[in-house]
């Protein structure tokens, strides 16, 4: 194409520190080289390649360490100032493969509740960050609340089952949940940030090690996308944890959501800025029987605009998100009422408009949207499978409730 997506999509460049500009570009340089150009041959090899070049960008280039605070080799972006950073960062890995961006985003919110300021857990960082941030990627997975089960109570979060639970003792504490189904890849993950309630029934956060005593990993499940993310339900049967492994900080939870909804968006709106670019290259070509450019005729111009439109104020929102945490410290910090109010609102509008860009351009298309040559049809599947994981059992209701909530004082229920 003759344009850059950033030539196009265009934002305020002061929105983005200056001096995180030079590694975006990094980011954004690995993306072309190492995936975007090779697109068949990553494709047809997709398992190998995946993690040579996953392996590239998270040790060769750094990002694994980024969120880390200097005195763990990290660059020090553990600040929530430097939430921009993140989202173009992610928005440029998400435009080479989702579930590249899937997996990090994964663990970096896991990592942002121990590792940010104001609130770093130096206890816990010396315990996990030998071992979860070595010479291989080391995967994390998340366990959230969700539908529950029928004729069942558990404690809540926000209206949302906790279907975990932590007992804390004189002789330690305990995990436990069955059939958990992670956000992330569960099969591999090494491991589990759990949301759990604690005797009081109040959500809290436990560091559960996939090697420890007690946790079980069940079959492989096939998803639409996400393919080198392999998921599987767990179990926790009284698994042992020191209580340094717990995180009990009032906002934590909605932090952790927060995070996801800066990520997933990022990463989502970085598959539809590069399918921008493949949807570009195929207009130019076509022509309408009879004569006549087909990106030029009203109706498929008009197509052609929604998906523009679309990408546009995804990108547009999801920086307003990053400098809203950026300023968090105005309004009770990342986890309060109002920053997680807008991150869920504006989280799951990200990923709507992100699959919607791609449904209206495949629908122009046709086969070739759908071919797996044209590599649309894997985005689609990718921003589908986040956008499952980041809204969850029906639709996006518990978000709308968490709008309700903030916006009109309703009860939770």
């Amino acid at each position: 194409m003759k344009k850059k997506p950033d030539d196009v999509f265009i934002y305020p460049g002061t929105w983005i520190n200056e001096d995180a500009r030079d590694f975006v570009a990094t980011v954004e340089d690995w993306a072309r080289k190492e995936i975007i150009s090779k697109r068949l041959e990553y494709q047809k090899e997709y398992k190998k390649l995946f993690h040579e070049k996953r392996k590239k960008l998270l040790f060769d280039i750094g990002l694994d360490k980024i969120i880390l605070p200097e005195e763990y080799n990290g660059f020090g972006w553990n600040t929530p100032e430097r939430a921009p950073d993140l989202f173009s960062i992610f928005t440029e890995i998400g435009k080479a493969d989702a579930c590249v961006g899937f997996l990090a985003a994964v663990k970096y919110a896991c990592f942002a509740l121990v590792s940010m300021e104001p609130d770093i857990d130096k206890k816990l960082l010396d315990d996990l960050v030998p071992t979860y941030f070595a010479e291989d990627p080391k995967d994390v997975a998340i366990i959230l609340p969700g539908p529950g089960i029928m004729g069942k109570e558990t404690p809540l979060f926000k209206a949302r089952s906790i279907m975990a639970n932590v007992k804390s003792t004189k002789a330690g504490n305990t995990i436990e949940g069955k059939d958990l189904r992670p956000t992330g890849g569960g099969a591999d993950a090494e491991l589990f940030c759990v949301v759990c309630a604690d005797k009081g029934k109040e959500a809290c956060i436990g560091f559960v090690p996939a090697d420890a005593e007690g946790v079980k990993k069940g079959a492989p499940i096939k998803e639409t996308g996400l393919d080198a993310c392999t998921n599987a339900d767990v179990s926790f049967d009284k698994v042992k944890v020191p209580s340094s492994y717990l995180v009990k900080r009032k906002a934590a939870v909605q932090e952790l959501y927060v995070w996801l909804n800066l990520l997933f968006g990022s990463t989502s709106l970085g598959a539809a800025m590069n399918f921008y670019e493949i949807l570009y290259d195929w207009a130019d070509t076509r022509t309408i029987k009879g004569g006549g450019r087909l990106k030029e005729n009203p109706l498929c111009a008009s197509v052609l605009a929604d998906v523009a439109r679309e990408i546009s104020m995804a990108r547009i929102s999801g920086l307003g998100l990053a400098h809203i945490m950026a300023q968090s410290g105005e309004r009770g910090g990342i986890g309060s009422p109002g920053v997680y109010t807008f991150a869920q609102m504006i989280g799951s509008s990200m990923q709507k408009s992100a699959l919607s860009a791609l449904n209206r351009g495949m629908e122009l298309m046709g086969s070739a949207g759908y071919s797996k040559e044209w590599h649309v049809e894997k985005h689609w599947r990718d921003i589908k499978t986040i956008q499952a994981y980041l809204s969850g059992v029906g639709s996006d209701i518990p978000v709308k409730m968490d709008i309700a909530r903030f916006f009109y004082d309703t009860e939770e229920v």
